[in-house]
């Protein structure tokens, strides 16, 4: 159905969180999987007590050079605790070298009834990462409402809105307003990118999230998990619908 490229252009503002909980919060009619597609990442399978490389991305890109097939992708998927099937990637050379082989444009219209939702981690202007861009339905950049994040975010935001919808998440507190940065993304890209929404920057949330503990009662009352669900609704609908952008951004 839909491919989602999620990642960041500075920092580790949290895309691995946000995926995650974005994941288990997809409603159950959308048939979804997550994809860790990360070089420097690796971070799924410890996080969520996932075997790190046995099936992973590196199997399924193995298996995968004569053809991509469903069934192939879902028997390299493990499945997050009590949550959509995943991905994982080990992160390092490996996992380099296996963003190489896989189509992911291919790979969308191959699970013509799935959304995909990649965790990229850092979009790099070229490679994987700019070959993922190029293929998404959706791309959304994770960001702090920092200077430093906002400057190369306003600066790469024209070339990754250019040929499809860019939206921005922010996440937790900062000296600019949400509102400030959905109007310099819009003047900036002419209305082709804008800001999602805000999500907290909520630690305890974010370790519920991936604990065995208390997993249920993050996902219905956590700081994140309230936050978040603003997001997952927005890009729900974008998805189904097609739908125009956002008037303004979610909670400007």
């Amino acid at each position: 159905m839909s491919l989602l490229v999620f990642g960041s252009l500075k920092e580790a503002p949290g895309v691995t969180t946000l995926v995650a909980c974005v994941g288990y919060q997809w409603p159950r009619h959308r048939r979804v999987a997550l994809v860790e597609a990360d070089p420097d990442g690796g971070a799924v399978a410890p996080r969520f007590g996932l075997h790190p490389d046995n099936p992973s991305l590196v199997s399924f890109a193995a298996g995968a050079r004569h053809g991509l097939s469903p069934g192939e992708f879902w028997s390299a998927c493990q499945r997050l605790p009590d949550g959509p099937p995943v991905l994982v990637a080990p992160g390092g050379a490996a996992t380099a070298a296996a963003l190489e082989q896989v189509d992911f444009g291919e790979l969308d219209r191959c699970l013509r009834d799935t959304d995909l939702l990649v965790d990229a981690g850092r979009l790099r202007a070229s490679g994987p990462q700019a070959r993922l861009c190029a293929q998404a339905d959706f791309v959304v950049v994770v960001v702090r409402p920092r200077f430093e994040s906002l400057a190369v975010l306003l600066d790469r935001a024209g070339a990754l809105s250019e040929h499809r919808p860019l939206s921005a998440v922010v996440v937790g507190d900062g000296p600019y307003p949400v509102g400030e940065i959905d109007a310099a993304l819009r003047q900036t890209t002419g209305d082709r990118a804008w800001v999602l929404g805000s999500v907290a920057g909520d630690a305890r949330g974010a370790a519920a999230l991936a604990g065995d503990g208390g997993r249920e009662r993050a996902l219905r009352r956590s700081q994140l998990a309230r936050t978040t669900r603003v997001v997952t609704d927005l890009l729900v609908h974008l998805c189904s619908a097609g739908a125009p952008l956002p008037s303004r951004a979610e909670g400007a």
